[in-house]
């Protein structure tokens, strides 16, 4: 979670924190390099200065929707597992490692006497 989960919410933050538009009433991210604009009205073209704020709410929108995304498929994959007891070794596996009885060959731990002095 630290490194995709965290700092991917940082990202997004980010975008609409540190958008180097003009001031914090223009945003530049959504429509490249351009302000967005009015669609319709007396200044229908020129460029909108309340934007900042729906931004940002996207961008958190976003995040809260790609935790409730990851953290539901997630729940629907491992609990199931978890009530099946697949995700837990033996306590007997436990006890003696995983190393021992899982992996081989077991020469990454290899201690022989003739080594160690």
């Amino acid at each position: 979670f630290s490194v995709h989960g965290a700092c991917g919410a940082w990202g997004v933050l980010a975008a609409a924190l540190f958008d180097w538009g003009k001031g914090m009433d223009h945003v530049n991210g959504w429509s490249g390099w351009d302000c967005i604009r009015h669609d319709d009205g007396p200044n229908k073209g020129a460029c909108r200065s309340d934007v900042w704020a729906g931004m940002f709410g996207a961008n958190v929108l976003e995040i809260f929707m790609v935790l409730v995304w990851a953290g539901g498929l997630s729940a629907l994959m491992f609990t199931p597992l978890r009530l099946l007891g697949l995700l837990r070794a033996s306590d007997e596996v436990q006890e003696s490692g995983m190393d021992e009885t899982a992996h081989s060959p077991p020469k990454a731990y290899n201690w022989d006497a003739k080594e160690t002095q």
